[in-house]
């Protein structure tokens, strides 16, 4: 079992951790770069550092010693809302986005002079 504790802990910290710190500070693939605001970006890696934590709270527990009755209650009480609070990141983030460009004011075409009919 601490086998099994020892590479969950590792594979979140090889995973998400770079992935969440890299993001707060604004990298990201050029395809999300174009499709998403930088503030989005950074909102998304706070996300993942939150996700990062959930996930290695209840591990890092087991592996402390703490009894199995308080490791449970530890990893209940703080994996769920962890998972909740990130995905509500996730989602708070997306929908500022989409609400963003639907203010933007139109720009093309369509604002352009129109023709004269004589």
């Amino acid at each position: 079992m601490r086998i099994f504790l020892w590479c969950w802990i590792g594979l979140f910290t090889a995973v998400l951790l770079p992935l969440g710190i890299a993001m707060l500070r604004g990298w990201a693939p050029r395809r999300a770069r174009t499709r998403w605001s930088p503030a989005r970006i950074r909102v998304q890696g706070v996300s993942a550092l939150v996700l990062y934590v959930g996930g290695v709270v209840p591990a890092a527990a087991e592996l402390a010693g703490l009894p199995s009755e308080a490791a449970g209650i530890l990893g209940s009480a703080t994996s769920p809302h962890l998972l909740f609070l990130s995905l509500g990141l996730q989602g708070g983030a997306a929908m500022t986005d989409w609400f963003g460009q639907r203010t933007q004011p139109l720009t093309g075409p369509s604002e352009a002079q129109p023709r004269r009919l004589d």
